[in-house]
């Protein structure tokens, strides 16, 4: 019996001393293990952080893509990847109409040109849908294709289908372009369309100068029976001029003043709308009518100077 337990008293000690040996073993071996690990999980998540695939999109064109299919969940994470990020400025352009249930994008296109002061170019989507038109300003990183800047534009129906509601004319200096929008408002007797300037510089999209590129109203003590087709029309032409002799970047407006008579009806026009499927025909707006002209207003020009420290346009004093 005293054999017994001498041999489980010894057989315990053992047991105890290897148990021991085994945990400190484990200890001095995991600081090594852990501190190995330390180190990849300092790595690994700022690389998934910095470039996470949700964060870009491998072309433009994948953006059309998404902005057109026909699953609405595939439309509405496009626009989750494109706008609702924080930090993303989206100037002039209504998303939130967009968040829940975004329209399939129509009449989609892109164009690559350099729209800020860093070298390469951008792409510009342009594309329409609840019959406004929108775009998008694409810039590629490391981490592919993100939105850089949007905008869109509220014209009247009579405007659609909004051909020429964007231009991008070349900047006076540095060979990139300016983007130039135009807005409409108007109603049965009158009519105006401005237009805004508007240049990405430091991953800003702002505006540098508006002005009103037509206005059509009733002429004014004008009481004649025709007097609903009479109007007074003015129109504005503009150019971006170049530095000279030490003066700054400037834009000239040349602005005619005209009365007119109008005749006949509007004339009709069939376009195809990409989310029916189907041709449409609708009247251009009374506009868009037959006109002659009575007899000139006048002329004026106007000359605005680049300003740098308002970094806009404005009017020379």
């Amino acid at each position: 019996m005293r054999k017994w337990k001498l041999k489980l008293a010894a057989f315990a000690a053992g047991f105890g001393l290897g148990l021991a040996l085994f945990l400190c073993a484990s200890f001095v071996v995991g600081l090594f293990t852990r501190g190995r690990r330390a180190a990849a999980t300092r790595v690994q998540p700022l690389a998934q952080k910095t470039c996470g695939e949700s964060l870009g999109f491998a072309s433009p064109e994948e953006v059309i893509a998404a902005l057109r299919h026909e699953d609405v969940l595939v439309r509405r994470a496009a626009f989750e990847r494109l706008f609702l990020r924080p930090g993303v400025v989206t100037a002039y352009y209504d998303y939130e109409r967009d968040r829940d249930y975004p329209e399939r994008a129509a009449r989609a296109e892109v164009k690559y040109l350099n729209i800020d002061e860093r070298a390469g170019d951008e792409a510009l989507v342009t594309f329409v849908r609840y019959e406004n038109p929108a775009a998008l300003i694409l810039r590629k990183d490391e981490c592919g294709w993100g939105l850089a800047g949007a905008l869109s534009s509220w014209l009247r129906s009579e405007d659609y289908p909004y051909q020429n509601w964007l231009e991008t004319p070349e900047r006076a200096e540095g060979g990139a372009h300016d983007i130039l929008v135009r807005e409409s408002t108007g109603d049965a007797t009158r009519y105006t369309r401005n237009a805004r300037l508007l240049r990405l510089t430091h991953s800003t999209l702002t505006e540098v100068a508006s002005f009103t590129e037509e206005s059509i109203t009733p002429v004014e003590g004008y009481n004649g029976a025709d007097w609903s087709d009479v109007k007074t029309r003015e129109t504005t032409r503009h150019a971006l001029l170049r530095q000279t002799d030490g003066r700054p970047e400037r834009l000239m407006l040349w602005t005619r003043g005209e009365v007119i008579i109008y005749s006949g009806a509007p004339p009709s026009y069939t376009y195809w709308l990409e989310t029916d499927g189907a041709w449409h025909t609708a009247r251009m707006h009374w506009r868009g009518r037959a006109s002659v002209r009575l007899r000139d207003v006048g002329q004026r020009t106007r000359e605005l100077v680049w300003d740098d420290g308002r970094q806009r346009f404005v009017e020379e004093r």
